[in-house]
């Protein structure tokens, strides 16, 4: 005996009164349609759960790289911002950039007398990867006083490298800087052979300004 289980709220099943054969093929009956009711109301569920998180926006997952981009790219704004506002014809702001140290240090100083009126500095951390850009915006807001932001003092480091990074490549090459192809400079690296050995607890992105770099 076959249910069209379209009916069967309207159709009243004896069990006792099947056969050992028809039991069976009941019970395979019930089993497909419930197997076909989960996949059903599974599909749904997840169709759902996908709406809801386009319509009320659950956060994509942001890599490392692209956060420290987008970090990057507001500390840029962020320091040309202050220095328009903060520049007069009396008062004038200056940037001291030591890569070696690693540092960034803005003095506030007047525009004919050169006397420091205040100056903030920024550090990279010994394992961090050095920028300029979010040197800058630090150091002007020490040199400000304004409070900075923690997204700067706590970038993620960077996990792609780019023309014009510059990296420690081994011991015996300490600083070189990323070209497109080879390049046969003795303080060169092209960018596949740093792609190729970038993670291997020894080349790592030491400074990622890229200031020098078209278009960046």
């Amino acid at each position: 005996m076959r249910v069209n289980y379209e009916e069967a709220d309207e159709v009243k099943i004896d069990l006792n009164a099947m056969g050992y054969d028809e039991l069976i093929a009941h019970g395979e009956d019930v089993m497909r349609a419930i197997r076909m009711r989960a996949y059903g109301e599974g599909y749904r569920q997840g169709k759902f759960d996908a709406e809801m998180d386009t319509t009320y926006g659950q956060a994509p997952v942001v890599s490392a790289q692209a956060r420290r981009d987008e970090i990057v790219e507001q500390a840029k704004a962020d320091a040309e911002e202050l220095v328009m506002d903060n520049t007069s014809e009396w008062c004038g702001i200056d940037f001291i950039v030591n890569r070696n140290k690693r540092t960034v240090v803005a003095l506030i100083k007047g525009e004919y007398t050169s006397e420091v009126f205040a100056r903030g500095i920024a550090k990279a951390a010994p394992d961090d990867c050095f920028n300029v850009h979010i040197g800058k915006a630090v150091a002007l807001r020490r040199a400000l006083g304004l409070a900075v932001p923690d997204e700067y003092l706590n970038a993620p480091q960077p996990t792609e490298v780019r023309v014009g990074d510059v990296v420690y490549y081994s011991r015996k090459y300490p600083r070189l800087t990323v070209s497109e192809e080879v390049d046969h400079r003795t303080d060169f690296v092209p960018i596949q052979s740093v792609r190729l050995f970038l993670g291997n607890g020894i080349t790592t992105i030491i400074d990622d300004s890229r200031e020098e770099v078209i278009g960046e």
